[in-house]
């Protein structure tokens, strides 16, 4: 294992060849494992063990096992997954109590509705309407302090509220409220950018050109001095908004000298819960309009645009940067080889119905047999998972409907994949890997399997139970996770 401050040096700089996947097979209703933050990364669609997975992405399946053989002890049990008596509550609250060191939280806030929901008796709808109640109240406060004039608190206040308003969207769709889901992004927005408005520089509001419309987004700099500077773009995966990359890269980019570009693209943020623009696969056609345009401006160093992508992302950034070569860092954070292996290593009751070469039509009956046996915090976890794959997805999650074309969910998943990709990457990658990682699966290979087939400069780096850094990118520990990323950089730079 490496330490918490420099990438791990088994792994350095060399190129090394490649090689070569829920709902409980007896029971419909048990609900998906254990955590659902970051989505459709820890459900399944096609059944079968890790040799399948690699199976379908055209690897052989030899290679990954010697490759990913433990050389040490498995590693410690995650923490803080007691929380609340609903345990997929936990994840997302984790990532609260860690921007709290951002000012993009309260510890004692937290607290107190934690235990406000505890005493009701916790579910998605009370978790809902306690951190509604507590964001409404601190978005009141920024105002009243914007309006005094005391516009550091205003700051902290909107910040923190922010936060708040995204812990609500997040379990929306499991709630009475569901139908409100393109509301409750705009309060988490709102708040944002009142925020973003209050910093000693405040953040620059941007709009990308993309075909022809535009990508929305943030640049945050340290200063206004007309100096071209290193460029970070903090590429979001599929749950989180912008508050959380401000904690996630954002803060400690400009407190380094950096630029930081923070944007939504499709299946993100207002793309996905304003506009109903899907993700995509081929995330080269949102990265290289998002580098044309940095290069594009006098304040950015175009020798020195970095791109890091955060949980899904850091499948989309591989992806992306196999054809955008114009890149002088890419960060995979955790790096995913295969989102279908993902869902391959989890829910095989669905899986399953994908075997032996079934139709269409054969999956889709074979599923509405299934839907009337799951239970709500399924139905929940189906809709969260979905949504951001398909308008039909959507619409159906936001009117509290089970969606019906299994089929074309799984087709649609299948194709976020950089098997055929990742060693036409040319810029320098680092490749890191979380403890106790419950949403990339299976645990360690997808990072493992991305990095030997890497023919570029590289370093991997796995974070550790031991360091408060485990788990889908580390709740916890954002501070931690920043100083290994930022000072990698640092050297590649």
């Amino acid at each position: 294992m490496s330490d918490a401050r420099q990438p791990r040096s088994d792994h350095q700089d060399r190129p090394t060849d490649g090689a070569g996947a829920g709902l409980p097979a007896d029971n419909h209703t048990a609900g998906f494992s254990r955590y659902s933050r970051r989505s459709l990364l820890r459900a399944g669609v096609v059944g079968g063990s890790a040799a399948a997975v690699l199976a379908a992405s055209g690897v052989v399946g030899s290679g990954l096992a010697a490759a990913t053989s433990p050389a040490t002890a498995p590693p410690a049990p995650a923490l803080m997954q007691n929380l609340f008596t609903e345990s997929d509550l936990d994840f997302e609250t984790l990532f609260a109590f860690g921007s709290a060191g951002y000012g993009c939280a309260e510890f004692g806030e937290l607290v107190t509705v934690v235990n406000q929901v505890n005493g009701v008796g916790a579910s998605y709808q009370t978790y809902y309407d306690a951190f509604l109640a507590l964001a409404q109240r601190i978005e009141a406060l920024a105002n009243q302090e914007l309006t005094a004039g005391h516009t550091v608190n205003a700051r902290s206040a909107y910040l923190r509220a922010s936060t708040y308003y995204d812990m609500c969207l997040y379990f929306i769709l499991g709630t009475t409220a569901r139908a409100q889901e393109a509301d409750s992004y705009a309060a988490v927005q709102r708040c944002w950018d009142g925020a973003s408005q209050l910093f000693g520089t405040p953040f620059e509001r941007v709009r990308i050109p993309y075909g022809s419309g535009w990508l929305p987004g943030y640049l945050l700099k340290p200063d206004n001095r007309p100096v071209r500077r290193p460029t970070i773009i903090l590429n979001n995966g599929q749950d989180a908004q912008n508050i959380s990359l401000y904690a996630m890269g954002g803060a400690d980019a400009i407190a380094r000298g950096y630029n930081a570009l923070i944007f939504e693209g499709p299946g993100q943020g207002s793309l996905l819960f304003e506009r109903q623009v899907p993700f995509r696969s081929d995330w080269e056609n949102v990265i290289t309009p998002v580098v044309d345009y940095l290069r594009s401006r006098w304040d950015v160093d175009p020798r020195r645009i970095v791109l890091n992508g955060s949980s899904l992302g850091g499948g989309l950034v591989l992806r992306a940067a196999a054809f955008e070569h114009r890149l002088a860092a890419v960060v995979a954070d955790p790096a995913i080889y295969s989102l279908w292996g993902c869902w391959q290593a989890g829910e095989q009751s669905i899986t399953s119905l994908f075997t032996n070469g079934a139709s269409k039509d054969q999956v889709n009956a074979e599923w509405q047999q299934i839907v009337p046996h799951l239970n709500d915090v399924t139905r929940y976890n189906l809709a969260k998972r979905t949504e951001p794959y398909g308008t039909q997805f959507l619409q159906a999650a936001r009117a509290g409907q089970v969606l019906t074309d299994l089929y074309d969910l799984g087709a649609t998943l299948m194709e976020f994949t950089v098997a055929e990709v990742v060693d036409k990457i040319t810029s320098p990658t680092l490749v890191t890997i979380y403890d106790n990682d419950e949403l990339v699966k299976p645990p360690g290979q997808q990072g493992e399997l991305a990095y030997q087939q890497l023919r570029c400069a590289k370093q991997t780096h796995t974070f550790t139970a031991a360091e408060g850094a485990d788990q889908h990118c580390a709740p916890m520990a954002p501070h931690t996770r920043n100083q290994v990323v930022y000072d990698w950089l640092d050297g590649v730079l």
